[in-house]
């Protein structure tokens, strides 16, 4: 799935002219540029200035038609070029030389160019509003060796920014634009493949960049993004031919499975690297034991919450790692339901019945799940104490250390084993921090080229150290899912992104 290699490819999305019974192109099928693309999604647009959008999830599906980065990923996570054609790193590696596209110019007329690349990712970086700053942290300074090369300086070894360049954080906008005091929240002025028109509640429109260099990802002349929170409604518009295609996750795999029984539409899905943990605050006893913390591991039920919960459709998990991810091994299997040995290892640690106090997200599915989880740890006498709270605070009061426990979607800013380790040890939903043979394992990987044997094992390694030694309760991969009428070709060969996959339509 994510980060398996640096080949390139050309992926397309489109429309087919003519009915269809499956979702690939034959030479019966005509692609219809002259068609529009209409995509349902879970929120309206928060702005279209990469740095500053108050919610890079909901920023990111509305602006990848906009910009481009110097990299991006495809279908398979792999990093392809974008602006940069070509790349290298120095022997050390503290510098990355990028080479640009030639001949690429902005919606304003402006000329891509390093200049402008520098200008953008300087902003991204040292805008003290910038929201992206911490992605790029891994970065010293930019500079233009001539207009065509970019030398991006870094303060530690890490291959894996080429996957942060890869998100909002490395979207490149015009330096006239920003001379001009344009405000791109509401006027963007990228490379990419399409315009805006118009913007608003009710989502986004855009109209084909005639003069993009790609024509394989500007398939449709019109593209519309459509905001629907309701999920319900949102099934009921690709259903009644409001939309081609949206947006959904798997606690409506029972109305999509109906749906796509009938033959007229169809679904791709895709593992999400989000584990749906009990983030554990390892400095409050007895959470500070490590036979504690397994025990938790082994009194839970994975495959019934998936059952119960998901539909079948959050894989069941004890590493952060998922499948196709760089650094998953399939040795480690899941903890399985063992009360028994649950028992046995808190009579170890001498500890008795206690409670965690546990901050549990409102939203679903992660309501649901602190209900499942609190019934079957119990088993054990263990309780949590379920406090429900939103997702704007539940991160900053469990990042201030007061609460033993948070059950929250992980949060990962790129979809590379990096970004996921990060999140899973070394942020602030882990309070506890980690060991100093885990925290080495984790700083010696990132030194590894992107795709190399080495690079597998050292991430393999970092997740057998968790594993032996688990920091948190991982309990499942879950499944975003893309539901579409068959007239639509293409959507195997979305390219996703984040936490919870940001599809990329353009591919």
């Amino acid at each position: 799935m994510y980060g398996r290699s640096l080949a390139g490819v050309s992926l397309t999305l489109s429309l087919c002219a003519s009915f269809m019974t499956a979702p690939t192109r034959s030479a019966a099928q005509e692609i219809d540029r002259s068609a529009s693309f209409r995509f349902v999604w879970v929120a309206a647009p928060a702005g279209f200035d990469p740095p500053f959008g108050k919610n890079q999830f909901q920023l990111t599906a509305y602006s990848f038609p906009l910009y481009d980065s110097l990299v991006r990923l495809d279908a398979h996570g792999n990093v392809v070029p974008d602006l940069a054609t070509s790349w290298e790193f120095s022997s050390d590696g503290l510098t990355l030389t990028m080479h640009l596209r030639q001949g690429v110019k902005f919606t304003d007329g402006s000329e891509m160019n390093a200049a402008s690349v520098v200008r953008s990712l300087t902003r991204s970086k040292s805008d003290p509003a910038s929201l992206v700053k911490r992605d790029l942290s891994s970065f010293d300074s930019f500079e233009a060796k001539d207009p065509a090369t970019v030398v991006l300086r870094l303060n530690i070894p890490d291959a894996n920014v080429l996957f942060t360049l890869a998100t909002s954080a490395g979207m490149i906008v015009s330096a006239k634009a920003l001379d001009d005091g344009v405000d791109l929240s509401t006027k963007p002025v990228g490379t990419g493949p399409y315009k805006l028109i118009s913007s608003g509640p009710q989502g986004a429109s855009y109209e084909r960049n005639e003069d993009y260099f790609d024509k394989s990802q500007n398939q449709f002349a019109r593209v519309i993004i459509r905001p629907i929170v309701d999920v319900t409604a949102r099934l009921n518009a690709v259903r009644t031919g409001e939309a081609d295609a949206g947006f959904f996750q798997a606690d409506q795999w029972a109305e999509i499975r109906a749906l796509v029984a009938s033959g007229r539409y169809g679904f791709h899905s895709v593992l999400e690297p989000n584990t749906m943990p009990i983030w554990l605050n390892t400095k409050i006893k007895p959470l500070d034991n490590p036979k504690v913390r397994m025990a938790l591991n082994l009194a839970i039920d994975r495959d019934a919450i998936n059952k119960g919960i998901q539909s079948g459709q959050c894989q069941p998990a004890s590493q952060p790692l998922p499948p196709g991810v760089i650094g998953h091994d399939d040795r480690l299997t899941p903890y399985k339901k063992d009360v028994a040995r649950a028992k046995q290892l808190l009579e170890e640690a001498g500890v008795g019945p206690f409670t965690i106090d546990t901050l549990v997200s409102v939203q679903e599915p992660l309501a649901s799940f602190g209900v499942a989880l609190k019934a079957q740890l119990q088993a054990i006498g263990v309780t949590l104490n379920i406090i429900p709270t939103g997702a704007s605070t539940i991160r900053p009061e469990f990042r201030a250390g007061k609460y033993g426990a948070m059950v929250q979607s992980l949060s990962v800013p790129a979809p590379n084993p990096s970004s996921i380790i990060d999140a899973a040890y070394m942020s602030g939903d882990n309070p506890g921090g980690v060991t100093p043979e885990l925290a080495k394992a984790i700083m010696d990987a990132r030194t590894e080229k992107i795709g190399s044997p080495g690079q597998e094992a050292a991430y393999k390694a970092i997740s057998k150290i968790g594993y032996d030694d688990p920091q948190h309760v991982f309990v499942c991969w879950s499944t975003i899912i893309i539901v579409y009428r068959k007239n639509v070709v293409g959507i195997e060969n979305t390219a996703y992104i984040n936490a919870v996959p940001i599809p990329d339509i353009r591919t």
